[in-house]
């Protein structure tokens, strides 16, 4: 059967979803952290085998690329193809199977890893980012295959570690599958479609200064305030990027490219004038910005910083880059990705519901390179990374229908 009915794929994932829900629940009791991952690939390898689709398990220290990753050795890529790999035009489902810590575990009302099902919901760390939309796009996939739906193109599903840290699983699965012809990302969206992502740069900033006792802080040179002046200006360098980009699917926030300080220090004892201080921090990249030019812009804002303060003219605050960057992208809203996603919503849900991204996340590896790319994926992103993660039944269901009805209906060229 190339095309089966509307009604027998979505069936069919009714059919399954007791079992989707079963081995959410079941990934979630695998504490798989960054570093960790090997504590959940088995159980996903052992699925993929059960389904009859080809697996390569790809260990990231064979890739050349872990750098510092701890474990390389250890960690591995799950990289599927659905049905085989025939040569046709491919469509890349990605997921990271990496979850960050769960932290206190006081804060939890159940444990952390307890995968329970209560409440119409599956709780625990990783049940929104990402393995419900995991267990979504396998589960699509699988009522496809259940009704014998022959796509006329492939499916490469790529199960990655080291989203949350490096983001080296998606390069190294690049390796696997270097030219897909599509991308569908399955991040946590509220069920909403994603085609558009703004970026970001990671950043930490260094001011010194002169300690003295603070009896008589006039001897010193306090690093500090300087730095307090070092963030305002880069605070308004990042008002002004975000009053100048404006798209529509970012209208429902203050900025489409925040900047944000998480972490700051200062002196080394209360009754001493600060000699040092650090602050680290991410701000957004607008999409086809390149890093380069808005480290440039930084690097200028500074500058200018300095020449207003003796001190600062001869001693300037230096900049030190965290990572190279996750680069804004956008794709275009007739592409037959977005055309498919939009189409299979309207019918599982009655109506369209389209937003931009400012978090990072894999997907800008692919929309850097042009490739068409989109995230979708169920659950609500605030619940990610926090305690008391959990996910909705329902909405994990109802994500692998809009990704089975999108899959049946995508006509994918190879561009």
């Amino acid at each position: 059967m190339p095309v089966p009915s509307d009604g027998q794929v979505l069936a069919q994932v009714d059919t399954l979803a007791e079992e989707m829900l079963t081995l959410l629940a079941d990934t979630v009791r695998a504490p798989s952290e960054s570093g960790w991952e090997d504590r959940v690939a088995g159980r996903y390898a052992d699925w993929f085998a059960a389904r009859g689709w080809p697996v390569t398990r790809q260990p990231i220290a064979s890739s050349g690329l872990a750098g510092d990753e701890p474990r390389a050795a250890e960690r591995e890529n799950l990289i599927a193809w659905y049905p085989g790999r025939r040569g046709k035009p491919c469509l890349v489902l990605n997921g990271h199977i990496d979850v960050v810590p769960a932290g206190d575990e006081d804060s939890w009302s159940r444990p952390p890893y307890s995968g329970a099902r209560e409440d119409g919901r599956v709780h625990g760390r990783g049940s929104v980012d990402m393995k419900g939309g995991i267990a979504a796009g396998l589960y699509a996939l699988a009522a496809l295959q259940d009704c014998g739906a022959d796509l006329p193109f492939d499916v490469a599903v790529q199960l990655v570690v080291a989203e949350e840290t490096t983001g080296v699983g998606t390069r190294a699965a690049a390796l696997e599958v270097p030219d897909p012809a599509a991308a569908l990302v399955l991040e946590p969206t509220g069920g909403a479609i994603v085609p558009v992502s703004t970026g970001l740069l990671f950043f930490t900033v260094d001011v010194t200064g002169v300690a003295a006792h603070t009896s008589a802080p006039w001897r010193g040179v306090d690093a500090f305030e300087r730095l307090i002046r070092v963030r305002e200006t880069l605070a308004e360098l990042a008002r002004e990027r975000g009053a100048a980009y404006r798209h529509p699917l970012f209208a429902d926030v203050p900025t489409a490219i925040p900047f944000a300080i998480g972490t700051a220090r200062a002196g080394s004892w209360r009754a001493a004038v600060p000699d040092h201080a650090t602050m680290s921090g991410r701000i957004g990249l607008m999409p086809g910005e390149h890093p380069d030019d808005l480290r440039r812009a930084i690097e200028k804002a500074l500058a200018a910083l300095s020449a207003t303060d003796d001190w600062l003219r001869e001693h300037p605050p230096t900049v030190r880059w965290d990572h190279e960057g996750l680069p804004g992208w956008e794709t275009p809203a007739d592409h037959e990705l977005l055309t498919a996603l939009r189409s299979a919503q309207r019918s599982c849900t009655g109506s369209e519901v389209l937003t931009g991204f400012t978090a990072g996340s894999d997907a800008a590896f692919f929309g850097a390179q042009g490739i068409p790319t989109a995230i979708f994926g169920p659950g609500e992103v605030p619940r990610a990374h926090a305690p008391d993660e959990s996910v909705a039944e329902a909405d994990v269901v109802q994500a692998a229908k809009v990704l089975a009805l999108t899959l049946s209906r995508l006509v994918l060229r190879d561009e």
